[in-house]
């Protein structure tokens, strides 16, 4: 069945529902935490990094800087990084946050959105928008999950910990798009990409990080400057997601997605580099 509204090209309407979406993302913290603490149990002898060499302090630094800052000069820990953060980073989190949650929530709210035509006099009908409430959820869920208490570990911790992050998110890709395609019916082709449309999601990826990576990094910026002493991703971030659940909206594909989130990500991993 297809979606379309003035507002986004022509769609399948989700096939997938909340259960769906509870298990991949219960699967993918799951994971996380088996792959990261495995990782540390082969490599490091510990299964638990806290316990290897406790915390100096709490820090702002997101794990991926740490390890820059600390190994940028090893070519192995500099691919880790690319490959965690720069590459499976941005298709799983895609995947899940995009593509399964917010596909999900924008099916449950067109039922809601039947009654728009009976909220003449509701005072936040705005809220009846197409995409505008399961967006804004969406992003609020993903600016939080960036967040939180962060330590300094040793750049060992750090770089298994990366290996079992990247590796884990690889395999919920494969796997959240092969249990959509033998539980739910769904083709690869009609929500991830379009052979013939590649090079347009590209471009239009390409665009849209070009005019929005000014603003969100001086903002960025900004935050660090002003409160050194707390994490302020979520801030961006939150902008960030919305841009993201915008193009997907418009597009339908995860795609287009992956590569803003990937050029993004890039980004941030190259200027890393060049100020450490």
């Amino acid at each position: 069945m297809f979606v379309q509204s003035e507002y986004s090209e022509k769609r399948h309407l989700v096939s997938w529902d909340g259960f769906d979406v509870f298990l991949l993302f219960f699967l993918w913290l799951i994971l996380l935490g088996g792959g990261v603490g495995a990782m540390l149990y082969i490599f490091s002898g510990q299964t638990d990094s806290v316990n290897v060499v406790p915390p100096v302090k709490t820090t702002t630094q997101h794990p991926l800087s740490q390890l820059l800052e600390q190994g940028k000069e090893s070519p192995i820990i500099l691919f880790v990084a690319f490959f965690s953060g720069v590459l499976t980073a941005p298709i799983t989190e895609e995947f899940l946050f995009r593509l399964l949650f917010l596909g999900w929530l924008e099916k449950k709210s067109n039922y809601w959105r039947n009654y728009y035509k009976y909220s003449k006099y509701f005072p936040f009908r705005f809220l009846f928008i197409p995409g505008f409430f399961s967006i804004i959820v969406i992003s609020i869920i993903f600016a939080l999950a960036h967040g939180g208490k962060r330590t300094e570990q040793p750049v060992d911790i750090q770089f298994y910990s990366m290996i079992g992050v990247g590796i884990v998110n690889l395999f919920l890709f494969c796997f959240g798009i092969f249990y959509l395609a033998v539980i739910r019916g769904v083709g690869i082709w009609e929500f991830v990409f379009k052979p013939n449309r590649i090079f347009y999601d590209i471009l239009i990826a390409a665009g849209i990080f070009l005019a929005s990576a000014p603003f969100l990094f001086s903002l960025h910026w900004l935050l660090c400057n002003n409160f050194p002493d707390r994490v302020t991703d979520p801030v961006p971030l939150f902008l960030f997601s919305i841009i993201l659940g915008v193009l997907y909206f418009r597009t339908g594909r995860l795609f287009p997605c992956i590569m803003l989130h990937a050029f993004l990500n890039g980004f941030s991993f190259t200027v890393l580099i060049l100020s450490i």
